[in-house]
């Protein structure tokens, strides 16, 4: 994986950052002291320093896959990590050194996602985008000179660059899909000082989902869905689609975010569903128009 995501990184930064190969080298390995006395030619180092969890992006519960019809998977919800890398320019003059680094920076900044067409083939059919942040503000890299004392070498102007991507984890046990869920719930009272149930009305909990789409009307898969309210929340797959549960019937607030565009909308869950159907559908429509590829290029 990480080093497909290498080849991803050089590609393109010689495509958009217009660096021509055996002109302009590109490493990944540590840029120690040692590395840096062997180098003879202008260079980019793309060093990878840090991989952590994205706690703000992990989700609580299960999520229901549909399969064959009539049955269902249940998995655990994908964790999310982040992985910096380190990006510096090295060549004899510094202001050569400055063009490569602004250079790269320009190439790095275009996309808020990783564009499929430039993964490698093995990453193409992931359910998810590979998002990228340069240069965030919040990055890990808090204080810069204690990795350059680290790797024994002077401390240079470097960007930070992040990649942002799901793991699967492992599929629970296959069950029939459960669209809601009848609570019977009894209150007890005193009959000549005995305690006797009293029936209360069932309360029905109930699943429901719908589909994400872009300005033009496009399904957009890997967006994160979210009930304001309770924080429950899932991803959208390939055709777009997300499901959640379970709620009581009551309003509530779905906030879907993608590559930082966020989309609001109100809904209400109707304590009888319509006859035959005991879950609901709640489509989410982002109104911003995104430039070229939908889910490559949000503002």
């Amino acid at each position: 994986m990480i080093n497909q995501l290498d080849k991803t990184i050089e590609a393109i930064l010689i495509d958009e950052g217009g660096f021509e190969r055996g002109v302009v080298d590109i490493h990944f390995e540590t840029p120690n002291r040692e590395w840096a006395a062997r180098i003879s030619a202008p260079t980019l180092n793309c060093y990878l320093f840090d991989i952590r969890e994205n706690v703000e992006m992990r989700q609580q519960g299960r999520q229901i896959e549909p399969q064959e019809p009539g049955s269902a998977v249940r998995r655990q919800p994908a964790l999310w990590f982040d992985l910096t890398y380190l990006i510096t320019a090295w060549t004899q003059a510094i202001e050569d050194e400055h063009l490569l680094l602004w250079q790269a920076l320009l190439a790095l900044a275009r996309y808020r996602a990783l564009p499929t067409e430039r993964l490698p083939e093995a990453l193409q059919q992931r359910a998810t985008p590979i998002y990228a942040s340069v240069a965030r503000p919040d990055n890990v890299l808090k204080s810069p000179g204690e990795i350059w004392s680290a790797l024994e070498n002077q401390l240079k102007p470097s960007l930070s660059y992040t990649l942002t991507l799901s793991i699967e984890r492992e599929k629970l046990l296959q069950v029939a899909p459960v669209s809601s869920v009848l609570l019977g719930l009894q209150q007890a009272k005193q009959i000549n000082g005995r305690a006797a149930a009293r029936d209360t009305p069932a309360l029905r909990r109930m699943w429901f989902g719908g589909v994400v789409r872009d300005s033009a009307g496009q399904v957009v898969p890997g967006a994160l869905v979210r009930v304001e309210q309770v924080g429950i929340q899932a991803v959208s797959d390939d055709d777009g689609q997300y499901r959640l549960g379970s709620l009581a019937p009551g309003s509530y607030v779905l906030v879907a975010s993608y590559a930082g565009a966020v989309e609001r909308r109100s809904i209400a869950l109707a304590s009888q569903p319509a006859a035959g159907d005991s879950s609901s559908a709640f489509d989410i429509q982002f109104h911003q128009r995104w430039e070229g590829s939908a889910h490559s290029q949000p503002p």
